[in-house]
């Protein structure tokens, strides 16, 4: 063993000596929607700092990756931001799990574009056009780029907001990229919306809250020939067309650690992380809400980070939403 790792080993140790290091008594692990994940990552975050003896995972594979771990006992909550299918209510009956679905928050989709592409609005039917591969240029829409030919990006068959969309704009069919002129599929939001930030003929969708300056959301019809922006707003009193309401889901009536969770999440602070994270509130919450505030050191370096990536992406998906 050589000096450098012996000193990183007492470091390590004088760090949780002096960090009142409590050892985890309980877990909870959370499974799902990525849209929801920002939600539970920085309500797992807060909840540890309130009950110290406990671990809390978080993961955001999808809505159907996160309802199949629940029926196989796999997690204790799975986020969701689609109502279990038929199907999956079919295998948790037939493998005695019952699906207690929990709402918590509505979010809005949102079609997003390159910052630099100038359409600033698109009718429902121009987007099943561009999906279904009936327009395959931005140039049918009047719109001229440098690359002309429409980029159409979408989120993979675990995710629920996949399910919403397609169900939304093409009569729940699935997208036929061989009639697009160039395609992608990402496993999670924050991908789909790295692609569309850095390719200027791409087009996609996610939630209302993983927007950002890095791309454009465009408004879109409401059916009677108004265009509306996705916001918080808009989302909460409904004039935004395309919005749904998000759920973590249970085994049965929630009892012990994973009611205490699912309480804290519907609290007065867990419907303020909501409103922080960039989605709409169900319950009594606060505008004014600030994660950074009493935090205390009881985790020490192991939570210090978690704390502050998780609160830097809420800044940014906060700031963006308030424009």
């Amino acid at each position: 063993m050589n000096k450098k790792t012996v000193l990183l080993g007492i470091l390590c140790l004088g760090i949780l000596a002096t960090s009142n290091f409590t050892l985890a008594t309980e877990t909870l692990v959370i499974e799902g929607s990525n849209t929801v994940y920002p939600i539970a990552n920085l309500a797992a975050a807060r909840f540890q700092e309130i009950k110290t003896d406990i671990t809390v995972t978080v993961g955001g594979a999808g809505s159907g990756a996160g309802i199949a771990a629940l029926i196989n006992g796999q997690c204790d909550i799975a986020d969701a931001s689609r109502y279990p299918k038929e199907s999956e209510i079919l295998e948790s009956n037939s493998s005695d799990v019952d699906l207690i679905v929990h709402t918590i928050a509505k979010d809005g989709i949102v079609i997003i574009v390159h910052p630099d592409n100038p359409i600033a609005q698109l009718s429902q039917q121009q987007i099943t056009d561009i999906y279904n591969g009936t327009i395959t240029a931005w140039s049918d829409l009047g719109i001229s780029l440098t690359l002309d030919g429409i980029k159409v990006l979408e989120r993979d068959e675990n995710s629920g907001t996949h399910d919403y969309f397609n169900e939304a704009f093409l009569a729940k069919q699935e997208v036929n990229s061989s009639n697009l002129y160039a395609y992608g599929q990402y496993a999670s939001t924050s991908q789909l919306f790295e692609v569309v930030a850095t390719e200027i003929n791409a087009i996609g969708y996610g939630g209302l809250g993983y927007v950002d300056e890095t791309i454009k959301a465009v408004r879109v019809d409401d059916g009677t020939g108004t265009f509306i922006a996705p916001s918080v707003a808009t989302v909460k009193d409904g004039s935004y067309p395309i919005s749904r309401p998000l759920y973590m889901i249970t085994d049965g009536e929630p009892a012990g650690l994973v009611k205490e969770f699912i309480d804290f999440v519907m609290s007065y602070e867990g419907q303020s992380i909501v409103y922080y994270t960039g989605y709409i509130p169900v319950g009594e919450y606060t505008e004014d809400y600030n994660p950074t505030e009493g935090l205390p050191t009881s985790l020490g370096f192991i939570a210090i980070p978690l704390a502050i990536g998780i609160t830097a992406l809420a800044i940014r998906n906060k700031k963006k939403n308030e424009e």
